[in-house]
């Protein structure tokens, strides 16, 4: 019999690395992708019915556990995921919005789902086991069914072509399409230009992008074009990469057909960033992704009413 106990701490003190998402592991980068010229290049202006589909995640470690079995004790987890899509159109609107909840094992333990009654609501959590035993592991697995889930809504959007454009927050780790779907990545955890290309950085206006570049294959087995722009200036104390986000797309699409997308992109994108008394995370946290991340907290429930139900299913099993 598999027993699960609590982990008393709260979650949010848990270890760092659970926030962040993979670590980029190629070092192959390609500078020549549009030929010698390297420097700022306008955006492309798009039209005002110009069609964009945002599409993010959250996830939430409601509860961190331990799971005992014959003298094996590996640590676990009750998490939850959220995805959504957020429309760029007049008026906005979100959907769809799918919810998954999650209870992962490690050590190669298998659980059993277990349901929970919060706020007059069933809650059920599909177990899943890993091998791995480390403390951040079971977080790592609840991240990647997030971006699971992502990749999903972005495959069936993409099958449908119901937008002209698909913006995926995060990287296309999970993704390969042929087609006008982009990566947006806000947060710079790397430098992937030589420092003489990177001081294009500094001098991109808003709507303004830099070349395409070559990212070679990752450790998920996709090749991209990726490219810095800059949505928003930033005040005269600001570092320079204020406003400056990447994006990326998949080298399926062609070095022609990249290019033309990079620079609707710049063209379009602007146009979302959002403003310092909005958002903290501004200018790169775009308006559409902001809405968006508070509907899925907002569907995910109220963290300490969801932990308090599982507190009291486990200490029903544990008595039973």
């Amino acid at each position: 019999m598999l027993n699960l106990r609590i982990d008393p701490w709260d979650p949010g003190y848990g270890s760092s690395v659970e926030t962040e998402e993979p670590v980029e592991t190629t070092t192959d980068v390609r500078l020549d992708i549009e030929g010698d010229r390297w420097g700022p290049i306008p955006g492309t202006r798009v039209p005002d019915d110009f069609c964009c589909a945002f599409i993010d995640g959250i996830r939430r470690v409601e509860c961190r556990l331990f799971a005992e079995r014959r003298g094996m004790d590996v640590p676990a987890l009750a998490g939850a995921w959220a995805t959504g899509v957020a429309w760029g159109t007049r008026p906005p609107r979100i959907e769809p919005v799918q919810v998954g909840r999650e209870l992962i094992v490690g050590g190669g333990l298998d659980p059993e789902d277990i349901t929970v009654e919060a706020g007059g609501l069933t809650l059920h959590y599909t177990g899943s086991s890993i091998t791995d035993t480390s403390t951040t592991a079971p977080v790592m697995h609840l991240q990647y069914k997030m971006r699971e889930a992502e990749a999903r809504l972005a495959a069936s959007l993409f099958a449908e072509s119901r937008a002209d454009l698909i913006v995926l927050d995060g990287p296309l780790h999970y993704v390969a399409a042929n087609g006008p779907m982009v990566g947006f990545i806000k947060r710079q955890s790397r430098v992937y230009l030589p420092p003489d290309r990177g001081t294009l950085l500094q001098t991109l206006a808003p709507g303004e992008r830099t070349p395409l570049f070559g990212l070679g294959l990752s450790e998920h087995g996709r090749e991209r074009f990726s490219w810095y722009m800059r949505l928003a200036r930033g005040r005269d104390i600001d570092g320079f990469m204020t406003g400056i986000v990447r994006c990326e797309v998949s080298a399926q699409v062609g070095a022609e057909a990249a290019a033309a997308l990079a620079s609707r992109v710049a063209g379009a994108l602007p146009r979302y960033a959002s403003e310092r008394w909005h958002d903290p995370r501004a200018p790169q946290n775009l308006y559409p992704v902001g809405q968006l991340e508070a509907l899925l907290r907002h569907r995910l429930g109220d963290h300490k009413l969801v932990r308090r139900a599982i507190e009291r299913r486990l200490w029903r099993m544990s008595h039973a």
